[in-house]
């Protein structure tokens, strides 16, 4: 038995709000996706500078050696739902990534939780902030994390993020040491105001300050764009039920009409 066209159309109101509610995700997300994108360009010129200049710094210097042990792994991850599958593949590719001994950082609310819950131990963890403009504070307190948990899990402190692209896949990068840029091959050391030792502490700060806030904006654009494509699908499919309630509606319409109709017409006998 069909419904009362009054129901169906409480049913049309519900789908208009949703859609009303999806639409404003759609695009809170996309203006955070774009405010990520473009201070992703000014924080990869700032890295790209510190480590030219660590690079130069250190030319002459003794040649370098890969920190041995298993290190850190920094996961950038999701902060929230509504985001598709994302969040589920940043666990996978986590779990595939991680090695033993490895230490285990993570930002991002949900996806610690999720990692938490398949019993991998987490050192440590903090939400990964909405907006970009509160990205830096973090990365710093993240670096300062970083740091300290090295020193008890000695190695290579890398990253896990999802890719910004199509598809969104995992990727993982080395945060420290940094990589050395290539093509500098000078053996001259360059003029210093500072004492040799305190200009690279310096510089290697800064450089892993860097990557870290680097990856930290890469992972929250990549969570924004996973949003809004996810918001995109879910309005499509508001139009799609909503295309099949009209249907019901008016199919609902006539059948009350020709009721009416029949119910007038037995009357008047």
């Amino acid at each position: 038995m069909s419904k009362r066209p009054e129901e169906i159309q409480h049913r049309l109101r519900s789908l208009d709000e949703i859609g009303n509610v999806v639409g404003a995700l759609r695009a809170i997300a996309s203006s955070h996706a774009g405010s990520a994108e473009t201070a992703m360009q000014a924080i990869t010129a700032y890295a790209g500078t510190v480590t030219q200049a660590l690079a130069v710094s250190i030319a002459a210097a003794a040649p370098y050696s890969e920190p041995e042990g298993p290190g850190v792994m920094l996961v950038v991850g999701a902060a929230q739902g509504f985001c598709g599958a994302y969040p589920e593949h940043i666990v996978e590719a986590t779990q595939a990534t991680l090695e033993p001994g490895m230490g285990l950082v993570v930002v991002g609310a949900r996806t610690a939780d999720m990692l938490s819950a398949t019993g991998l131990s987490v050192l440590w963890s903090d939400d990964l902030p909405g907006h970009p403009a509160a990205i830096p504070a973090l990365a710093s307190r993240t670096t300062d994390v970083l740091v300290e948990q090295s020193t008890h899990y000695s190695g290579p402190i890398r990253a896990l993020t999802g890719s910004s692209h199509g598809g969104h896949a995992a990727i993982v990068s080395r945060l420290f040491p940094p990589e050395p840029p290539e093509g500098v091959t000078s053996q001259i050391a360059p003029l210093m105001t500072l004492p040799a030792a305190d200009l690279l502490t310096g510089l290697l700060q800064e450089a892993l300050f860097a990557n870290v806030a680097h990856v930290m904006m890469q992972g929250a654009e990549t969570e924004a764009r996973a949003r809004v494509e996810a918001m995109a699908r879910a309005q499509n499919n508001l139009r799609s039920r909503r295309t099949d309630v009209e249907q019901a509606y008016q199919q609902a319409r006539q059948e009350q009409m020709t009721t009416e109709v029949i119910e007038l017409s037995a009357g008047r006998r």
